[in-house]
């Protein structure tokens, strides 16, 4: 491995000298800081390609089903819709008797 150090005063590196311990330290921070600049970027986000696989097969819109779920609603109005089921053909029954007669 090989490590540049450029000291533009000598007394900045003096007391490195006197202390071998601090010199191996510092520069292996050095190289530890020219390892991670070298280091490629990683990708986070593309979007590359998927409005073509999307369109493939045609966007569609979802299909609308006849009745919609009852799971989940309101018991009370559940059982008023019921009863209100029960007797709508009747009432529509005896209204359009009553206007043949």
């Amino acid at each position: 491995m090989y490590v540049e150090i450029r000291v533009t005063k000598l007394s900045s590196i003096t007391p490195l000298i006197k202390e071998p311990k601090t010199l191996f330290q510092s520069l292996n921070v050095a190289a530890s800081t020219t390892r991670n600049r070298e280091m490629a970027k990683s990708k986070n986000h593309t979007a590359h390609n998927q409005s073509h696989k999307a369109h493939r097969n045609g966007i569609k819109k979802p299909k609308r089903h006849r009745n919609i779920s009852t799971k989940g609603m309101d018991p009370k109005f559940l059982r008023n819709q019921r009863y209100a089921r029960k007797h709508n053909n009747n009432k529509a029954a005896e209204g359009a008797s009553e206007e043949e007669s």
